[in-house]
């Protein structure tokens, strides 16, 4: 088999590459050895020179933000979609019909069906049928059918902190009831740029608040899909997020009903069978997880516990909201999608 070094570079495209998590794929790409980025967009910044806009980042001089119209005149292998829901479906079709995969940061190709999709976010698929052919981008459980997708829906960060700590024990049939509560705190940054009254620096600062508590939040569809997958009962989630005053991070705390045979040391023991060959999910046995261990990385930390007195299963898992919650898993799926080994680029 031919080394991939000696491989000619496989060429990308940032659509949406102003937010928070298009400056995050520009860190990474830039370091990562058998990539040219092609093109970067911004509707509000075309024209704008990139070093411009982000003079810390190194590496891109000559570079413009274009608009999305003028994308056609560019050959490339693989484009991130860093759009708001409803453009990411729509642009991903341009793309795709020039031979172009499709890493979605957004949240057009999460969901299985347009049914679902329009229940979570009130609006109509605008384009259906490229759904049957997505892929849900959480790589420690998808990878063989990623490494084969046109278009994967890289997961939401919330998702990703909680489906890591609980597929593994559904699937090993330890958890019962009908119920999971997921408490989830995030940095700001998971909000992302666009301001608002409740992410303003003074509002932030020195303060806790909850938001779309319950069922409210669109990201409860999005772990109620993936649980059905590995569960045999219906499990409904119990979401409460916070935002915290970080910039970034991710950690979650997840509670629900287990056999009443099950021990702490069983969760620990699943949980290791299915991530201590993973080389971005670890497990922690004698201390728990934080933020600061997932910081700038796609990695996430997991640990698990029990209280025996009310049969309750608890696992604790922390990511980075822009790492492991979005551009360093998308870059773990593009790795995927186009045959290079998993973790390159992702080593820091």
């Amino acid at each position: 088999m031919e080394p991939i070094l000696n491989k000619q570079p496989k060429f990308i495209g940032i659509a949406g590459a102003t937010g928070y998590t298009g400056e995050e794929l520009l860190r990474i790409l830039k370091r990562h050895p058998y990539l040219s980025v092609e093109f970067v967009t911004s509707e509000n910044e075309a024209g704008t020179a990139l070093h411009d806009y982000y003079p810390d980042l190194q590496g891109y001089a000559g570079y413009r933000f274009i608009a999305l119209e003028e994308t056609v005149n560019f050959k490339v292998d693989l484009v991130f979609l860093c759009l708001p829901h409803g453009q990411s479906a729509q642009w991903a079709r341009p793309f795709i019909q020039q031979n172009a995969k499709i890493v979605d940061l957004g949240a057009d190709y999460r969901f299985d069906t347009p049914e679902e999709y329009k229940k979570w976010y009130d609006l109509d698929h605008p384009e259906p049928d490229l759904l049957s052919e997505s892929v849900y981008g959480l790589p420690e459980w998808n990878r063989e059918v990623i490494k084969t997708a046109r278009i994967v829906g890289n997961p939401g960060c919330y998702p990703t902190s909680v489906l890591l700590g609980l597929l593994p024990l559904l699937k090993e049939k330890l958890i019962t009831g009908n119920s999971v509560v997921v408490d989830s705190k995030s940095g700001v940054s998971g909000a992302g740029k666009s301001p608002s009254k409740t992410t303003h620096y003074v509002q932030v600062n020195e303060n806790l608040t909850a938001y779309k508590a319950g069922r409210a939040h669109r990201h409860v569809g999005e772990m109620e899909q993936e649980i059905a997958k590995y569960s045999d009962f219906s499990l409904k989630v119990v979401f409460i997020p916070h935002l915290v005053p970080l910039t970034r991070g991710l950690y979650s705390t997840v509670t629900f009903q287990i056999h009443k045979d099950v021990t702490a040391q069983q969760m620990r023991d699943v949980l290791h069978q299915a991530y201590d060959a993973e080389p971005f999910v670890h497990v922690m046995d004698t201390i728990l997880p934080g933020i600061k261990m997932a910081t700038s990385s796609n990695h996430c930390f997991l640990a698990a516990d029990v209280v025996e007195e009310t049969r309750t299963g608890i696992v604790f898992s922390a990511i980075d909201n822009l790492g492991k919650g979005a551009a360093w898993q998308a870059v773990q799926n593009m790795n995927l999608m186009l045959g290079f080994p998993e973790e390159t680029g992702l080593n820091a």
